[in-house]
C-alpha cells in the first residue's frame, strides 16, 4: 500500500530529464545501468537497523543535498508501515532546534551517500555519537563508522536513489519484527482524496 516503485519511477523520471536537458552522457549511461545497480541495492543486508530499531518509539533521518529527499522518504515511511515518530531534518538543520531532543541512547539514521554533502553528514554522524546518539550511518562500503552499507551508481547523482533501494526492504521486515502488517498500513488507503 505504502508508494516505493512510485517514488523511486519520479526520482528515475527526474534524473533523466536532467540528463536529457543537460545533454550529460555519463549520467545517462549511469542511468542506463541503473536498473542492475537497483537490483545489487535491494540485496544489501540492512539487519542491523531492525536490530537497533525494532523497539523505539521516535528518531531523526538525516540526509542533505540530494539525500534529503531520500531522508524525508525514509521517514514517511517509518511512520507509514511501522508507526514510529520519525522526522527528517537536513544535516545543517538538525544542529539547531532539533539537537535539543538528542540525549543518551536517541535513535538517527543518518544517509551519507558519495557527492558534496557526504563530508559534513559523516562528520555531524560523528558528533551525533559523541553526544550519546545511537547513530545509523548509511555510507558506502569501506566508509569509517558505516554500519548500512551504499550501493554505489555509476553516478554520485543517482546515488540516493540506490540508498532508499536498500532502505526499503529494511523498513518492510521492520514493521513485521513490531508486528505490523507493511501492505496495510494504520489508516492509509490506495486513493487519498483532498479538498
Amino acid at each position: 500500500m505504502a508508494a516505493t516503485k512510485s517514488y523511486i519511477a519520479q526520482l528515475v523520471a527526474g534524473a533523466r530529464f536532467v540528463a536529457a536537458w543537460q545533454g550529460d552522457a555519463a549520467l545517462q549511461n549511469a542511468l542506463n545501468d541503473l536498473p542492475e545497480t537497483l537490483e545489487r541495492a535491494a540485496e544489501r543486508d540492512w539487519q542491523h537497523a531492525i536490530d537497533v530499531l525494532a523497539g523505539v518509539d521516535r528518531l531523526f533521518v538525516i540526509g542533505r543535498g540530494l539525500g534529503l529527499p531520500i531522508a524525508m522518504e525514509a521517514a514517511l515511511k517509518l511512520k507509514e508501515v511501522c508507526g514510529i515518530q520519525a522526522e527528517a531534518f537536513s544535516g545543517a538543520e538538525v544542529k539547531h532546534g532539533p539537537m535539543a531532543l538528542i540525549d543518551e541512547d536517541y535513535r538517527l539514521i543518518v544517509f551519507a551517500p558519495r557527492g558534496p554533502a557526504q563530508a559534513g553528514l559523516l562528520a555531524l554522524a560523528q558528533d551525533m555519537h559523541a553526544r550519546g546518539a545511537r547513530v545509523l550511518l548509511a555510507a558506502p562500503a569501506g566508509t569509517p563508522g558505516s554500519e548500512l552499507p551504499l550501493t554505489e551508481s555509476g553516478s554520485d547523482d543517482l546515488d540516493p536513489i540506490a540508498a532508499i533501494q536498500s532502505f526499503y526492504p529494511m523498513v518492510e521486515a521492520l514493521a513485521r519484527a513490531r508486528g505490523l502488517d507493511p501492505d496495510a498500513p494504520r489508516h492509509l488507503a490506495k486513493v487519498t482524496l483532498t479538498q
